[in-house]
């Protein structure tokens, strides 16, 4: 009869396996990912990649338009500030309508060309992206509101200078009643249209920030679709370390075991041959 010793495959597979999958477990566990490599899920990792590019894209996109709206509210408080002086000349225009002396007007008169300078000033120092865009330069800027070459958006300006080509009031005086007083009349025009452009820039501020805010929503959602593929469940991944330890530790005492028998039956045999 013939005696044979049995390799125990089937424990042998199960330890492979086991210990694979404690390697897996392990590994996912210390580096957060459920996907470290290709070969563990090679679409989701192509779908992941591609996550990463969009999140880049309106990462970068978020930057540009919250620079963009400082540069909007600077215009806005520009504009602001040449509506205020435009209050105040008007006001100077009354004064010399009313003053007394030939003297007071000059002093007026004064201060009113002062008025006039600071508001080319204000229009010339008026910047965005480094070009101005209240004293003519440019009276349009475009800028990326999506990841898309064609997601941009256009913002308009205005020449706000005193000359004719923006509110056309270089050429008025105060120096007499009568120049004071056709001033104090034009100068309705320019304080209107102001108004109107501040409202234009407040509107463009909102709207910057309703796309600044959509931008932000794409980067959560974008973020939260690359972790659920890419990230491991760690509750999970400590179970499944749990379980395939225990498969491992199993396997590997059955294959002790056959060692042993197979030892065992070997010193048998060989005690017989020499008996």
């Amino acid at each position: 009869m013939a005696i044979g010793i049995n390799t125990p495959y089937g424990a042998l597979n199960a330890l492979r396996v086991a210990s694979a999958d404690a390697t897996r477990a392990s590994e996912r566990i210390s580096s957060g990912l459920r996907v470290n490599r290709a070969s563990d899920d090679p679409a989701g990792l192509a779908v992941a990649t591609s996550l990463t590019t969009e999140i880049g894209g309106y990462t970068q996109v978020k930057s540009s338009l919250t620079s963009a709206i400082s540069k909007v509210e600077q215009v806005g408080d520009s504009l602001t500030s040449i509506s205020t002086i435009l209050s105040s000349m008007k006001t100077l225009a009354l004064s010399s309508i009313s003053a007394s002396s030939d003297t007071q007007r000059a002093t007026y008169q004064t201060a009113f060309a002062s008025y006039m300078a600071d508001i080319n000033n204000i229009a010339s120092a008026t910047t965005f992206t480094d070009t101005s865009v209240l004293d003519g330069t440019t009276s349009s800027v475009t800028i990326q509101v999506g990841i898309d070459t064609t997601d941009t958006k256009t913002l308009t300006f205005f020449n706000s200078t005193t000359s004719s080509s923006g509110l056309s009031i270089s050429s008025l005086s105060i120096s007499t009643a009568a120049t004071a007083t056709a001033a104090y009349a034009a100068l309705e025009t320019p304080i209107d249209t102001t108004t109107a452009r501040i409202a234009t820039v407040g509107a463009y501020e909102s709207s910057l920030g309703y796309l600044s805010d959509f931008a932000d929503t794409m980067v959560l959602n974008l973020t939260a679709g690359y972790d659920s593929i890419m990230s491991a469940d760690l509750a999970a991944e400590a179970t499944n370390l749990a379980a395939a330890e225990i498969r491992q530790n199993s396997a590997t005492a059955i294959v002790a075991q056959s060692n042993s028998l197979s030892k065992e039956l070997v010193d048998f045999l060989l005690q017989s041959v020499v008996d």
